[in-house]
């Protein structure tokens, strides 16, 4: 019987919604998803999934159908139901945030593949926008910090290699996440005019 929500979901049911919204899922293939060969770096349990499942279910979110796997056994696969589909597309369209950047990427990257062909185009244009005008003033500020730690530094007698490199290795990973934005909204820039969803106008 299908409960009521009552709480915000967690970004991780967030995340459980989107592989649904994919194609059906069940839970050893979302499990699949966090292995350590998959893209994604997020250590999920088996403990972890199926509990959200069993949550999302009650809540009306999703709903399981039971199908015959083998001859004798079966599995439960899910699908989003109204309500879930209406919850992920708020999720999918709420502002980035970047703190902190190295989990926020991640989740960027998630958000990314589920909006890309759920969303029109332009609003994913215009998501991948705004992550970029935020990243630029997050980057504003931590190069004010670096650039006072390294004045710092550079007046001790024995400078530390090992703050040098971490200053050094936080820029690369900002620089990566720039990067990978701006390539996603390259990319997909240009598969809109190639279809005809923007002119050629709409691509700066």
């Amino acid at each position: 019987m299908s409960g009521k929500q009552t709480r915000e979901l967690t970004t991780l049911e967030y995340v459980v919604l989107g592989l649904i919204s994919l194609q059906p899922q069940s839970g050893y293939s979302i499990i699949n998803f966090f292995s350590p060969r998959a893209l994604y770096t997020w250590n999920v349990s088996p403990g972890t999934i199926y509990p959200i499942l069993k949550r999302l279910e009650q809540q009306g979110i999703i709903d399981g159908q039971l199908e015959m796997e083998h001859e004798t056994r079966q599995r439960k696969t899910y699908t989003l139901s109204t309500s879930g589909e209406a919850l992920l597309n708020e999720w999918l369209r709420q502002p980035p945030e970047i703190h902190p950047y190295y989990e926020q990427r991640e989740i960027a990257m998630w958000r990314f593949m589920f909006m890309e062909d759920r969303l029109p185009k332009a609003d994913v244009v215009a998501w991948l926008d705004a992550c970029l005008d935020r990243l630029r003033i997050f980057d504003a500020g931590q190069r004010f910090w670096r650039d006072g730690a390294v004045a710092q530094m550079n007046q001790m007698e024995n400078p530390s290699i090992h703050r040098q490199l971490i200053m050094e290795g936080s820029l690369m990973e900002i620089n990566t996440y720039r990067t990978w934005l701006e390539m996603a909204r390259s990319r997909l820039t240009a598969l809109a005019i190639q279809t005809g969803e923007f002119r050629a106008a709409d691509k700066s």
